[in-house]
C-alpha cells in the first residue's frame, strides 16, 4: 500500500474497502463526538452518582458494581498505588461505603483511567440516563447513512470500545439516528483487552470468525477505524488493515495526527470517504437523502449549501467555475464520465 497523502480524494478512497469483509469501528471521537462523551456523559456520572449508588444500593446489580470496585482497589493496593479504599458492607455502614465508592470513581475518571470495573457501574447509570431521556447518543452526520450502507453491501459490522458494552449498546439503539442495533454483529469492550495491545485484536478476530460460520477470515480481511494512532498501530500489529479518522474538522480536543503517522497510515476525515464517488452517488440517508461530501480547493470539507450553479461574480454574471462544475455534473447524470476540475 503506498504511503498516504494527507488529504485523500474519493478516488484514492476506492481501495479501502476492496477485499474487506469486517469492519470494526471505535467510538469516541471517530463515531461520536468527544464532546459528547467529555460535555454530556462523564458529567451525568460525576453529578448523579451519590444519588444512583444510594437509591439502587440493595439492587443485586449496584452491589456486584461496589464488589468489583472495591476488589480492584485492594488489588491496585497491593501493586503499590494511591487508591481510594472501599469498606467491606455492613449492617450499618452505607452511607460511608457510598461515599468512597463516590471518591473511588471520581478519582479514576480524574486520572484517565479505564477500568473495566469502571466502565461497567458507568454503563448501567447511562442505562438510566438513556432511559429517562436525560441523555441522547451523538453520531456524526455522516455515520447513520454509512453504517446503512455498508450494512446492505453485506459487511459485518463491529465495535470496540473501552466504554461497556452495554454503555456502546446504549448509545446505538438511542442515537440521534435512532435505534442502529440491528446493523451491528458484535461489540466488544475492554474485556477481551486494551485498546493498545495487539493480542486484543487477535482475540476479536477469533470471535468475528465465529460469526462467519467457518468461512475463513485473513485478518486483512478486517478494516480497523479509530481516532487514535496507538490503537491503530495495535490492529496494525495483529495483522489487521487500519485507518485513521481524523474529525479535526468537525470537533475540538481530536487528537491530533502528526505527519510522521499520516506517512505511515491512511487517514480519512469522514465516513463517506471508505466509498468511491459512485457508491456516494448510490447511498441513501434514513430520509433518502445523504449529504454529499464536497470538498473545497484546499481539500477541506466546504460547508456551504448553495447551489454552485446559482453562483455570480461581483458583475452579477454567472461564476464560469460554477457553469463548469454544473455542466460536469450533468455529464454525470448522462452516464458520461466525469472530469477532473
Amino acid at each position: 500500500m503506498p504511503p498516504p497523502t494527507e488529504k485523500r480524494t474519493l478516488e484514492e478512497a476506492e481501495s479501502i474497502l476492496e477485499g474487506v469483509k469486517a469492519v470494526v469501528l471505535d467510538i469516541e471521537g471517530t463515531i461520536t463526538p468527544i464532546s459528547f462523551v467529555k460535555d454530556k456523559l462523564f458529567p451525568y456520572i460525576r453529578e448523579n452518582i451519590e444519588t444512583y449508588l444510594t437509591s439502587k444500593f440493595d439492587d443485586d446489580e449496584t452491589k456486584a458494581d461496589i464488589t468489583a470496585l472495591r476488589d480492584l482497589a485492594k488489588k491496585d493496593k497491593e501493586g503499590g498505588a494511591d487508591v481510594v479504599e472501599i469498606p467491606d458492607s455492613t449492617d450499618d455502614n452505607e452511607d460511608a461505603v457510598v461515599k468512597a465508592v463516590v471518591k473511588n470513581v471520581i478519582a479514576q475518571m480524574d486520572a484517565d483511567r479505564k477500568s473495566t470495573e469502571l466502565k461497567q457501574l458507568q454503563g448501567h447509570m447511562w442505562r438510566e440516563a438513556y432511559k429517562t431521556k436525560k441523555v441522547e447518543g451523538e453520531l456524526f452526520e455522516d455515520v447513520g447513512p454509512v453504517l446503512q450502507q455498508l450494512c446492505e453491501e453485506d459487511f459485518r459490522i463491529y465495535i470496540y470500545s473501552s466504554g461497556s458494552v452495554e454503555a456502546q449498546k446504549l448509545l446505538i439503539a438511542n442515537s440521534t439516528d435512532g435505534d442502529l442495533t440491528e446493523i451491528f454483529s458484535g461489540f466488544f469492550d475492554t474485556n477481551v483487552g486494551p485498546k493498545t495491545e495487539a493480542e486484543s485484536y487477535k482475540t476479536i478476530r477469533a470471535e468475528i470468525i465465529k460469526d462467519f460460520d467457518g468461512e475463513s477470515v485473513d485478518v486483512e480481511e478486517i478494516l480497523f477505524l479509530t481516532d487514535s494512532p496507538d490503537e491503530a498501530k495495535a490492529a496494525r500489529l495483529a495483522g489487521w488493515v487500519a485507518i485513521l479518522v481524523d474529525r479535526s474538522l468537525e470537533q475540538e480536543d481530536s487528537i491530533e495526527i502528526d505527519e510522521a503517522t499520516r506517512q505511515s497510515f491512511q487517514v480519512i476525515e469522514n465516513l463517506h470517504d471508505l466509498f468511491g464517488d459512485d457508491d456516494l452517488d448510490e447511498m441513501e440517508g434514513f430520509d433518502g437523502q445523504v449529504k454529499r461530501v464536497k470538498l473545497a480547493a484546499n481539500g477541506e470539507f466546504d460547508d456551504d449549501d448553495e447551489d454552485d450553479e446559482d453562483e455570480v461574480d461581483d458583475d452579477g454574471e454567472e461564476d464560469e467555475e460554477a457553469e463548469d462544475f454544473a455542466e460536469d455534473e450533468e455529464a454525470g447524470e448522462d452516464g458520461e464520465e466525469e472530469e477532473e476540475a
